[in-house]
């Protein structure tokens, strides 16, 4: 299926959104910064009209009335030096008594004094802004001066340069202004969102190059390929966890080897112990056949045996596999209930008497009369003991013990089962409970089928308990395990 390139769609928005954002700042703090040197200019190079004004005009507010005749007087000086200069005569409250302005409509009544007192008190040497009397809310620039009669100040020129005439002006040009202003601006942008969709561009393709790069290694095989200096971010999180998946994946693959080889392993040694008996079988089952009337009765009774024998094996070895399968699928599992296993060591001990007297075996068992009951699965650990005691008997040459015995320790009871057979040795030993492993200083005769004692693990894993071993080469053998006497707490 294909995909899109997300990551390219989300750097794109991500530039363009930048861009955009950038030329809009920088064209408006370029107006604004523009507008406002240009309104400083002009405030500084007017801030004596209102001086001016007030030496041309004299007698035109004594303090309680206006001179009509003397507003001509204003109006002609304002006309003679700017026709789009606004005059307005203020008394001390900053009420509009008198005004000369063109055009549009004056709407206040009065003019916040205190950018007037300021304007004053620093001689016009600073740029603020004041009242605009056409428009409620606006902002001018202006000339201010204090008006005196006898000495003394009765009111205030008020003048703003440029008025609405000068206003409606710049606006005619503003467009073209901004438009121009705007492209060099948008050039300058471009330049900043080029140098940083570049540098970002590059921080995050040099890690996803090398994340990629990384993958493609994996994939053609090389399963110890990991990402290496990412760590940061959401690339070092997808760095991170492509390495755990890894790990993973590796020790997958080497577990699946593990297990393939032994499956091989196994089918190739179960196919060898399959054919042994049943070859000895078909032949002798074909010798009855052939020459049945040639052979005498003992030597029939001797092949029946054989054939019986190896009938045994047989069956024992299919047993093992099905018990086996059975406890690794986990289609078993225990069921506990009290148990008194000085019965069943018992048990077993009567029933291999037979089996190890033939061989000049013995089998003693040592318990206490007055040990507790145990919580287990008996017919699992009745499969278990009988698994470990064959093992111990195929072990053991005429003469030899084998000892099952009983022993409490604080809350749990130990069982064990010794000989003194021949033991195992120290290489073979970590390994006597994997499927189908037979020790190498065995002789074919004696070998089992190679899945009694992975049965026992298994069974014991099944318990929650585990099992030890002790071994001496020559020597003899131990196995032993305990059994809680309490109830398991998960059971």
């Amino acid at each position: 299926m294909k995909t899109s390139n997300t990551l390219f769609y989300k750097i794109a928005a991500v530039l363009t959104l930048l861009f955009l954002g950038l030329a809009f700042l920088i064209s408006n703090s370029s107006v604004k910064l523009s507008e406002d040197y240009h309104d400083e200019i002009t405030q500084g190079l007017n801030k004596d009209v209102s001086k001016y004004i007030v030496e041309e005009v004299q007698g035109l507010f004594d303090g309680d009335s206006v001179v009509e005749s003397k507003m001509g007087d204003l109006m002609h000086h304002v006309m003679a030096t700017n026709p789009a200069t606004e005059v307005y005569l203020l008394d001390l409250k900053g009420n509009i008594l008198k005004h000369v302005a063109m055009n549009k409509e004056v709407k206040a009544t009065s003019i916040d004094l205190d950018p007037v007192k300021e304007f004053i008190a620093k001689d016009g040497q600073i740029y603020i802004k004041g009242d605009d009397p056409k428009t409620i809310g606006g902002k001018k620039i202006f000339s201010a001066a204090p008006y005196t009669h006898d000495g003394q100040t009765v009111g205030y020129i008020y003048t703003i340069v440029g008025g609405n005439d000068y206003d409606a002006l710049i606006k005619e040009h503003e467009a073209s202004y901004i438009r121009k202003l705007s492209v060099r601006n948008m050039l300058y942008a471009l330049l900043a969102a080029l140098v940083i969709s570049l540098l970002t561009i590059y921080l995050l393709t040099r890690n996803f190059n090398k994340i990629t790069s990384t993958f493609r290694e994996f994939k053609a095989g090389n399963h110890d390929a990991r990402v290496k200096g990412v760590k940061q971010g959401e690339m070092g999180l997808l760095a991170n966890t492509f390495n755990d998946m890894a790990n993973t994946i590796a020790s997958n693959i080497e577990e699946l080897q593990s297990v393939d080889n032994l499956r091989k392993e196994l089918i190739a040694n179960i196919s060898h112990d399959l054919r042994t008996p049943i070859a000895s079988i078909r032949g002798f089952v074909e010798t009855l056949m052939i020459k049945g009337d040639e052979l005498t009765e003992a030597q029939k009774e001797r092949y029946m045996e054989i054939v019986l024998k190896n009938s045994d094996k047989l069956k024992k070895l299919v047993d093992d596999l099905f018990e086996l399968s059975k406890l690794e699928a986990e289609q078993r599992t225990p069921d506990y209930e009290p148990v008194q296993m000085a019965e069943i060591i018992q048990d077993i001990a009567d029933k291999y008497r037979i089996i190890a007297q033939k061989k000049g075996v013995s089998i003693n068992t040592v318990y206490s009369k007055d040990l507790p009951l145990v919580y287990a699965d008996i017919a699992l650990i009745d499969r278990a003991l009988q698994n470990i005691i064959d093992n111990a008997i195929n072990h053991c040459e005429q003469g030899d013990v084998v000892t099952l015995e009983l022993t409490r320790n604080d809350d749990e009871l130990k069982v064990s089962i010794s000989d003194t057979g021949s033991g195992i040795s120290t290489e073979e030993l970590p390994h006597i409970f994997e499927r189908y492993r037979k020790g190498k200083f065995l002789t074919d005769s004696k070998k089992g089928s190679g899945l009694g004692l992975a049965i026992v693990k298994r069974i014991m894993d099944l318990h929650q308990v585990s099992i030890h071993v002790k071994s001496v080469l020559n020597q003899g053998t131990e196995f032993f395990f305990s059994l809680p006497i309490k109830r398991l707490s998960t059971v």
